[in-house]
Order: structure tokens, then sequence, then C-alpha cells
């Protein structure tokens, strides 16, 4: 395990399901590591504003094949390694999630309740500081449960 930070490893950033199924080499590049050491900082203040509660990387970086094969936007940070998707069921909903980082001063980008299901965080050098909502029938500012 190569550790990022004290609680995040670069394994869980990288980790895709899909990938492996599809013979996809997500190993992201020196550069991209940077970008990831980087989100990990971020992700131990999310932990620290969330309780220190245990959070889980769903889907942090994605190489750009892995990332046109699950359907998202070439522009994703997520191909920057700036962004991840995450759970912390110990602490709540990704509703109450959002609720609680919104008023903090960690500097995101974005912070989208996917699906109601996940907290997908994005970086930037120029954080807009935007809540929005994905759902079945589109893309809402702000959060729509």
């Amino acid at each position: 395990m190569t550790n990022l930070t004290s609680h995040f490893t670069l394994e869980e950033f990288i980790a895709s399901e899909y990938a492996a199924r599809n013979n996809i080499d997500n190993t992201p590049p020196e550069q991209i590591r940077e970008n990831l050491r980087r989100t990990a900082m971020v992700m131990e203040d999310v932990r620290s504003a969330l309780g220190s509660k245990s959070i889980y990387i769903t889907s942090g970086y994605r190489c750009s094949k892995l990332n046109k094969a699950v359907g998202s936007k070439p522009t994703s940070a997520h191909v920057n390694g700036l962004a991840c998707d995450f759970k912390c069921p110990s602490y709540g909903t990704p509703k109450e999630i959002i609720e609680a980082l919104q008023c903090t001063n960690i500097p995101y980008d974005q912070l989208i309740m996917e699906f109601n299901s996940w907290v997908h965080i994005g970086l930037a050098s120029n954080p807009r500081k935007q809540i929005l909502t994905v759902n079945e029938h589109g893309t809402y500012a702000g959060l729509h449960v």
C-alpha cells in the first residue's frame, strides 16, 4: 500500500472494478499522483469535518480510457486526479455530508450529491464552491432530494 496521507492510499484512489474487468490500466502518471496527494489532503479535511468518521472512496482517478468507458465527460476532474466520489455512512446521508461540508473552509470547487447515493468532491485552482445535485432527471443547483 502506498500512503498518500494518514488515512488514504493511492490504491483506493485508483481502484476500479470496471477497469479490472475490462483490462484498462488505470495507473496514474507522476504528475497525476501529485494531484492525488492534494485530493487526499483535502479528504483529510473532509474526514475531520465529518467527525473523523471513516470515508470510503468509491471512485477517484480515472484515466481517459476508463473515464470515457464509464460515460463521463472528458473535462471531468477525475481525469486529472482532482476529484473523488465518496461515502461516509457512519456520518450520514450524502445530503447531510454536503450540508456539513458547505459550511467549512475546505477549498472545494464542486460538491455534488449524485443519485442520493454518494458525494462527488472536485477541486480546482479557483474553487467556485458549487453545490449541485445529479439525479435521474438531470443536474440542479443546490440540494434536491
